[in-house]
């Protein structure tokens, strides 16, 4: 059933069309790092810097406020497409609800992962042969920036680099299941690819200027997780946390509305 799953979400059209929308907004991302056309000073540019604007919220960079929607393209409506035209019943026919549910979960997650992983880790030799490998210059102007294990990206700019990459992908599977389990609650099921969306911008723009610093720690970027530790109430520790609550929360919305689902 998994391996049934997996194929039909990694097959579909709706995943590539994510990785493509995904590795548009990294390039837009990157142009603002871009010289401007009337700069007269020309500074190195290290290719690193480029790949960090495709996280950072600067004025072109799209993926931190749109990543909670895009994940829900590839493959979290299924469940609610097999449900509603009574796939699912002839599905059901041939192995278990709980193994259903299961491989349904499971592939929706891994494809919303691979939708934002891939373009991410293949934009990091476009940006290398955009930008130069001054060291020197950006450590001493952009080094007081990198607040997570500042001597790993000393040491291994590249690794470090493909590190954000697998967070962003892990902060998007995490939304990909919260909207998974919405879908299985929320009546209109297009209501329900927004809600995470609304969520994310809601607790990140309106909740952080009201209340104040501690819910800063809702101000989930995939870069910028790790760069403002002092505002979070558990440090680093506040992250990893805060996407298992997700999860946790997707998953249980998702097997309580299919349980009651199926009583109806």
């Amino acid at each position: 059933m998994v391996k049934t799953e997996l194929k039909r979400a990694f097959c579909s059209k709706p995943f590539w069309v994510t990785c493509g929308i995904t590795l548009v907004m990294l390039a837009f991302g990157s142009s603002d790092y871009l010289p401007l056309s009337y700069a007269t000073v020309e500074v190195p540019k290290p290719w690193w810097i480029y790949y960090f604007h495709c996280f950072f919220l600067g004025m072109k960079t799209m993926l931190p406020v749109f990543y909670p929607i895009v994940v829900m393209i590839p493959y979290v409506l299924s469940y609610r497409r097999d449900r509603d035209s009574g796939y699912m019943k002839l599905i059901l026919l041939k192995t278990s609800r709980k193994a259903y549910l299961g491989a349904k979960a499971l592939a929706a997650g891994i494809s919303a992962f691979g939708a934002v992983l891939l373009p991410c880790l293949a934009w990091i030799p476009v940006c290398r042969l955009l930008g130069d490998t001054d060291w020197n210059y950006a450590k001493q102007y952009y080094g007081h920036n990198i607040l997570f294990l500042p001597s790993f990206y000393e040491e291994h700019v590249v690794l470090y680099c493909v590190m954000y990459a697998f967070h962003a992908a892990l902060l998007g599977t995490a939304f990909a299941l919260l909207g998974l389990g919405l879908s299985a609650v929320v009546k209109n099921r297009y209501l329900a690819l927004l809600l995470p969306f609304c969520y994310a911008i809601f607790s990140s723009s309106i909740l952080s200027s009201f209340v104040g610093k501690w819910f800063a720690a809702l101000d989930m970027m995939p870069l910028q997780i790790y760069y403002y530790r002092e505002v979070y109430p558990l440090g680093y520790w506040t992250v990893p946390i805060y996407e298992a609550v997700l999860i946790a929360v997707g998953l249980a919305l998702y097997w309580g509305g299919d349980h009651h689902a199926g009583k109806a």
